[in-house]
C-alpha cells in the first residue's frame, strides 16, 4: 500500500524494513521490562536469535521451492541468473525465521550450558510483539494480503495495482480481506496473554509453550482467509498450516511435559 514513506539522502526508505526495526526494538524493550534478574545471557540470545532468524527467514522459501525448481528446470534454466535468483529469494518466511531464530538460541545455549526455558520463556512474548510490527510493514508493503471480498466487508482494503506482492492484473475494484492487520492486532493480543503467563510462571516454560499453542491455531485458522497462493499449497493446506500442526503438537508436548515435570516437583 505505501511501500516506502520518505527518502533519505535520495534513497527510498521501506516501510516494510523500518516495521520490522521497530519491532525489534520494541521486542527488546519487551525483553528488558520482564526481565527482572538481569540475566546478562539475555542480550547475547537476543542477538543470536536475530541472526539465525534472519537466516531461516531467507532459506526456507527457496527450500520450499526445490519440487517446484525441479519440475521447471527448464523455465529456470533459461531465465537470467540475476531474475532466477531474485524469483528463488524473493520473499522472507515468518516460520522460516521461527525456524532459525529457535535453532540458533538451542546450539548455542546447549553450548554454553544456558538453561533454554527461562531464556524461551523471556523471548516469547517479544517476538509476538515483533511480529506484530512485522505484519504491519506486510500490510504497507501489500504482501501477505487476504482472499477477495465485497467492499462493504469491515476488514476490505483496495491495494493500488503497482503494490508489490499483489497478483498480477488486480484492479482498484478488487477489494482484499486485510489479513495482515487482522493478524497483527490477534499478534498483540498474544503478546499481553504471554506477559501475563509469564509473569505468573516466569522461566517454568509454560510461556514458550503457549505462544506455540497460541500462534500456530491463529496461523493455521488465518491460512483459509490468505489469497496469496503462490506461497505454497501442497494438497488442501499451505506449508504454513503444515507447519502450524507440527508446531501445535510439539507445543502441546511440551507443556504436558513442563506440567508433568512441576506436579513431580512439588
Amino acid at each position: 500500500m505505501y511501500p516506502t514513506l520518505f527518502e533519505v539522502f535520495g534513497r527510498q526508505i521501506s516501510t516494510y524494513g523500518l516495521l520490522i526495526i521497530i519491532g525489534a526494538v520494541a521486542a527488546w524493550f519487551t525483553v528488558k521490562l520482564l526481565d527482572k534478574n538481569k540475566d546478562e545471557n539475555v542480550s547475547l540470545v537476543f542477538l543470536i536469535c536475530i541472526c539465525g532468524g534472519l537466516i531461516g527467514a531467507v532459506l526456507l522459501r527457496p527450500i520450499t521451492r526445490i519440487p517446484e525448481i525441479i519440475i521447471h528446470w527448464e523455465q529456470f534454466r533459461q531465465m537470467p541468473v540475476r531474475i532466477a535468483l531474485s524469483l528463488i529469494f524473493s520473499e522472507i518466511v515468518f516460520y522460516g525465521g521461527l525456524t532459525g531464530g529457535v535453532a540458533a538460541m538451542l546450539i548455542f545455549c546447549k553450548s554454553y550450558k544456558i538453561p533454554i526455558l527461562p531464556i524461551a520463556d523471556l523471548l516469547a512474548p517479544a517476538l509476538a510483539v515483533a511480529h506484530g510490527f512485522g505484519r504491519i510493514g506486510c500490510f504497507f508493503g501489500g504482501c501477505c494480503y487476504g482472499v477477495q471480498v465485497h467492499l462493504s466487508h469491515p476488514f476490505a482494503v483496495i491495494f493500488p495495482p503497482a503494490d508489490a506482492g499483489m497478483p498480477t492484473g488486480i484492479s482498484v475494484s478488487m477489494p482484499v480481506l486485510a489479513t495482515q492487520l487482522i493478524e497483527a492486532a490477534s499478534l498483540f493480543v498474544i503478546a499481553v496473554t504471554l506477559i501475563i503467563i509469564y509473569k505468573k510462571t516466569a522461566g517454568r516454560g509454560l510461556t514458550v509453550c503457549s505462544y506455540g499453542i497460541l500462534y500456530s491455531i491463529l496461523r493455521f485458522t488465518l491460512e483459509f482467509y490468505r489469497g496469496d497462493s503462490a506461497r505454497g499449497i501442497y494438497g488442501m493446506l499451505s506449508i504454513s498450516q503444515y507447519i502450524s500442526m507440527v508446531l501445535f503438537v510439539v507445543s502441546v508436548v511440551m507443556m504436558v511435559l513442563v506440567l508433568r515435570k512441576r506436579s513431580i516437583g512439588r
